[in-house]
């Protein structure tokens, strides 16, 4: 069933093949390898770990 007189309407109701770009992985081995939350960068959750104090936070 056709809803216009456009030519390209036809093209528009293909289904599309495209699946999108692979999820990119973390490197392995480092501190963010199997992190759920993972972007392409570290996450704030890294960060924080990281401007924690060493020790007891004293």
């Amino acid at each position: 069933m056709r809803f216009t007189n456009n030519p390209y309407e036809g093209f528009m109701k293909e289904k599309s093949y495209f699946k999108g770009m692979p999820p990119s992985l973390p490197p392995k081995g480092s501190r963010c390898d199997g992190c759920p939350y993972w972007r392409g960068i570290g996450c704030v959750f890294c960060y924080r770990e990281q401007l924690k104090p060493p020790g007891n936070g004293r």
